[in-house]
């Protein structure tokens, strides 16, 4: 089970890159236009805490209309006077490509100045770019300690992201229950994902003893506040009686919820119990609606069952063309030639069919193009 990106079981990588710019922010009060002449008089006097206000107005289109470039050039004065949140600023719009080319290597650069004047947010921010390379060198003991810093700060995505690297063994010997203990931090302040995460340890037995009742526990407190994942993983343990009585319409309430958030894997499972008619009545159009989402989204069990509806009939017109297409997407693509029931399609289509439905799936590959699927979930076997 896994959530986001996770390399263990089920942990969670938070980002704030472009979420916010700094935690100052959001105790900035609201900025009134008869207020903006003096504002802007005491910035260009030199005031660096107006010049990071001046560019916040620009940033957010507050009284002066929005202008990214002139957000940035107010914010680099500010940052020349030595004003942490100004650089905090600056790495977030280098990272993101905002009034500016984007530039992985100047955005570390600020965070590690705003860091080292102690923004947590910035050390979160060059924590998590050390910890993927992303656009920089990897350095795992730099993301350990920037993370640790921010997390004994009481900053909560830090605390999921060192319960990561714990668990994982991320530069460090694996640790579960300092794992754990980093987790429950976060969980502490209402942190769905830490519930996630915490949970999945306790399906799983990992750094505390296998607790079914546990692990619903603390997937439903995630779930309750929308999280997809905890919603899905609820639903797992109502289907199969785990830690809860065994109710299918509740697992089928819990499904829908996430399936409705556009989680991929909830979509296929929900697409596959219409086909069963397992916790709902059996209905092979909304079988395929279902599995077309969740196909759409690029998961290849749900490309696979939508190729076998295609081949059939079932719940869409009988139609080789796209059951072939289907089949070929749900492939790995350096050996869909070994696929008998794609030689077995093939060899009901004209060349030309073949051709086309070839191209369209080169297409459709260029136009998804993402990251090797992370997100995996206990789900009913599909239909091959």
């Amino acid at each position: 089970m896994r959530h986001s990106r996770w390399c263990g079981i089920a942990i969670v990588s938070t980002w704030l890159f472009v979420h916010t710019v700094s935690g100052a922010q959001s105790n900035v009060a609201s900025l009134r236009a008869d207020e903006w002449p003096k504002l802007l008089r005491k910035a260009q006097n030199g005031d660096h805490k107006a010049q990071v206000r001046v560019a916040l107005a620009f940033k957010n289109g507050e009284v002066v209309k929005h202008d990214s470039f002139e957000a940035r050039r107010w914010f680099l004065k500010a940052a020349e006077a030595g004003d942490p949140i100004a650089e905090n600023n600056l790495g977030v719009m280098s990272y993101a490509g905002v009034g500016t080319d984007r530039s992985a290597t100047e955005a570390l650069k600020w965070f590690e100045k705003a860091a080292t004047a102690g923004i947590v947010e910035a050390k979160f921010n060059a924590a998590r770019m050390y910890e993927t390379g992303d656009e920089v060198p990897q350095n795992l003991g730099r993301a350990l300690n920037l993370y640790t810093q921010a997390a004994e700060e009481g900053f909560a995505p830090a605390n999921i992201n060192l319960g990561q690297m714990y668990e994982n063994g991320e530069g460090i010997p694996r640790n579960p229950k300092a794992a754990m203990k980093w987790y429950r931090k976060s969980a502490e302040r209402g942190s769905p994902i830490a519930e996630f995460n915490i949970g999945s340890m306790y399906w799983h037995g990992v750094g505390v003893r296998q607790d079914y009742a546990e692990a619903a526990k603390w997937f439903t407190l995630a779930a309750e506040q929308g999280d997809a994942k905890a919603q899905l993983a609820v639903s797992d343990l109502y289907r199969l009686g785990w830690g809860v009585p065994k109710n299918e319409r509740t697992a089928v309430q819990w499904l829908r919820k996430a399936a409705e958030q556009g989680d991929a894997g909830a979509e296929l499972t929900l697409g596959i119990l219409y086909l069963r008619g397992q916790g709902v009545a059996q209905d092979d159009s909304i079988a395929a609606a279902w599995l077309s989402k969740a196909a759409e989204q690029g998961d290849r069990d749900a490309q696979a069952n939508l190729a076998y509806l295609y081949e059939t009939g079932r719940g869409v017109p009988l139609d080789l063309h796209h059951a072939y297409l289907w089949r070929l997407l749900s492939l790995d693509t350096s050996t869909p030639q070994n696929d008998e029931k794609l030689r077995n399609l093939a060899s009901q289509l004209s060349e030309a069919d073949i051709a086309e439905a070839e191209h369209r799936v080169s297409e459709w590959r260029l136009a998804h193009v993402t990251h090797p699927a992370e997100i995996q979930d206990l789900s009913p076997d599909p239909m091959q």
